[in-house]
């Protein structure tokens, strides 16, 4: 199950988080036959909970690195849920370095998970241009380690 890059959905959850966004992107999972009726929540679960090891290996090197340049660690309330709505779970953080918001958006057929960012200081610029680089490849993985792990759960 390979997640794809899509548009980022124009939902109400997410248009209305954050004042401005300085950068976005959005991927998306066909829904498994046997994960059909999931709800957000339970996608957002496996999604922020579960990732693959290599991903959470980046949280650990993370973590070592903002506090070395002076950004608040992410810690778990990072993926905390701040919203909702029956088909959408919307989780972040407002940090002083930056603002985030993730959708997890649960669509007929297909799962959309939505990356928003305000930038709010110099630091929090560096961070995002490496972020950005790498976000890619980890919303990815996370989305398609959920649709594996939620497929095959009962």
């Amino acid at each position: 199950m390979n997640a794809h890059a899509v548009a980022v959905p124009s939902t109400t959850l997410l248009a209305k988080s954050l004042p401005r966004v300085d950068w976005s992107d959005a991927y998306a999972v066909q829904v498994p036959r046997n994960a059909n009726g999931r709800n957000p929540q339970e996608w957002a679960d496996a999604i922020f909970s579960h990732p693959p090891g290599w991903i959470r290996a980046l949280f650990v090197v993370r973590e070592i690195v903002v506090r070395a340049v002076g950004i608040e660690p992410g810690g778990k309330h990072v993926f905390a849920t701040v919203d909702w709505r029956p088909d959408e779970v919307l989780v972040g953080v407002d940090q002083g370095h930056l603002g985030f918001r993730a959708s997890v958006l649960v669509e007929p057929g297909r799962v959309v998970l939505s990356t928003v960012v305000q930038v709010r200081s110099r630091r929090g610029r560096i961070y995002s241009a490496v972020v950005r680089r790498i976000h890619p490849w980890v919303a990815r993985g996370m989305l398609a380690r959920a649709a594996r792990a939620l497929a095959v759960a009962p």
